[in-house]
């Protein structure tokens, strides 16, 4: 069943495993407007709802209760290029952070703790995308017929028996029928795509939903006003969408019925697909104030194994120069259970403080995304796991920022945060034109996250805002070609600019 969900993901074929552990693995500064002001460098500083989920130690700086509301406006601009073609689509959306916290006495070396409850959204995904372009070299057929190949038509599986299902009868008789994939010989079996040779247009849209949200029990405490522990039990959920649609049409005619080619005018290839699942990790911090001016801080936060259920639903449409048409679908979504192993992350950070003027932070996180993995009782992630440990890297990301106090009731606040790309540089490589396969293109799949805010406080109520600029890119393909007479497959890039406004409402008591 796995398999067929691998091969089937048209806008992920072959490469969906991989793509949703880059997915899963990656996340954004989080936190309240002023953590992420100043871009979710908390570790060493402490003390605000972001340390829920980074360096919990931070918890224990609180010296009252404290209650955060973070509603965010989210417009993520995406550029997507493919043969050449280029363009945009928006979409905007959302809600980040909601936590509470708890403030108790201690004694004489247990000066207070405090207990925490709250969430915070580690990752957002909302991208629509629509590519097009003519490609002479190859087709998505020809990817069908070469999952066929040595294969007998009943025992054809995923994406090439869909296609093969997928037909017209003839109405001269010979031969008795054309479909989106067509047997040419039986012994070996082989096949012929229904524009097999290229030399057609191709349009790719895509719309994906979905958020990546950690739910956080914490406690901290405060030894001798000098050492600060912390710990959080995290709870990880997830819900990911993706409506894929793939078509090709030959604009020229090419594929009219003679020269050994059917009268097919387009085929249209549609997917639905949808994740959702949980799973729990444990977050343990140190941070210590060994003076008034300077923080140090640390965290280990283990990596979550997380319990997904996917479900797959997909159809393939041909039409004919003169109009018929035929369509074959799975009856039922299909639905697979596995595991996901979240990576592991530690983090380290230093702030330097200014009492009741200024504060400088700075931080950086080391996780290593080679030990992602999936796992299933029912099937066998060996080949997709060695992949993953194959292309991922580890990496190290950096966050800093700055808060500038302008009198008791004023902030003023600034940070930039750099992660660095999940996948290592040669499986950034790709064919930018597919006219010269021997000519490779590195992508710089890195994230960055400018950030600008500021903060007004009266009474036991505050308000502070965040705006974030963040940049990202990410790349995949939508089949794979293995002939080297007809490779490469165009690669799809994608260029993502999002553009988030966070507003913090709270209160003290």
């Amino acid at each position: 069943m796995d398999k067929w969900r691998i091969l089937l993901i048209g806008g992920l074929l072959l490469a969906q495993n991989d793509l949703d552990a880059e997915r899963w693995s990656q996340s954004i500064p989080q936190g309240s407007a002023r953590a992420i002001a100043m871009g979710g460098a908390f570790s060493g500083l402490g003390g605000d709802p972001a340390n829920l989920t980074q360096n919990p130690a931070g918890i224990g700086l609180f010296m009252r209760s404290g209650l955060w509301l973070s509603p965010t406006l989210s417009v993520p601009t995406t550029s997507s290029t493919y043969l050449g073609t280029t363009q945009d689509s928006r979409s905007h959306l959302n809600l980040s952070q909601i936590a509470i916290i708890l403030h108790g006495k201690g004694g004489k070396s247990i000066t207070h703790w405090n207990f925490g409850f709250g969430y915070n959204q580690e990752g957002f995904f909302v991208q629509n995308s629509r590519v097009q372009g003519f490609n002479p070299r190859n087709s998505i057929t020809r990817a069908f017929a070469e999952q066929a190949d040595g294969i007998a038509d009943s025992l054809l599986t995923g994406s090439a028996a869909l296609a093969y299902n997928t037909f017209v009868t003839n109405p001269s008789g010979s031969p008795a029928s054309w479909g989106i994939l067509d047997p040419v010989s039986t012994n070996p079996w082989r096949y012929r795509g229904a524009f097999n040779e290229g030399g057609i247009f191709q349009e790719i849209s895509r719309q994906e939903r979905g958020r990546l949200n950690t739910w956080a029990i914490s406690a901290g405490l405060c030894y001798q006003n000098v050492v600060f522990f912390g710990a959080s039990l995290l709870i990880r959920s997830l819900n990911y969408s993706n409506l894929y649609r793939f078509r090709e049409i030959d604009t020229e005619n090419r594929y009219n019925g003679s020269n050994n080619t059917s009268p097919a005018d387009e085929i249209v290839f549609r997917e639905k697909y949808s994740s959702s699942g949980s799973g729990v990790g444990l977050a343990v911090g140190v941070l210590v104030e060994p003076m008034d001016y300077v923080r140090f801080g640390a965290s280990f936060t283990t990596g979550s194994r997380i319990s997904i259920t996917d479900e797959y639903t997909a159809d393939m449409e041909l039409i004919m120069d003169d109009g018929r048409s035929a369509t074959a679908a799975y009856q039922e979504p299909f639905q697979f259970e596995y595991k996901f192993i979240y990576p592991y992350r530690v983090s380290g950070g230093i702030a330097f403080i200014l009492p009741k003027q200024a504060a400088l932070t700075i931080e950086g996180d080391f996780l290593d995304y080679r030990t992602v993995a999936f796992s299933s009782s029912s099937y066998t992630y060996d080949r997709e796991n060695e992949f993953i440990e194959r292309s991922f890297s580890s990496a190290l990301n950096i966050r800093a920022g700055i808060e500038w106090l302008i009198g008791e009731n004023i902030a003023l606040r600034g940070g930039y945060a750099y992660y660095a790309p999940v996948r290592n540089p040669e499986a950034r490589q790709y064919y930018a034109d597919i006219s010269r396969p021997n000519e490779l293109t590195s992508l710089a799949m890195h994230r960055q996250f400018i950030s600008v805010g500021g903060g007004y406080t009266f009474g036991n109520f505050f308000i502070d805002m965040a705006y974030v600029y963040a940049t990202s890119a990410q790349k995949y393909l939508p089949y794979f070609i293995r002939d080297p007479a007809y490779a490469p497959a165009p690669v799809v890039v994608i260029q993502n600019r999002t553009h988030r406004v966070v507003t913090t409402f709270g209160i003290r008591f």
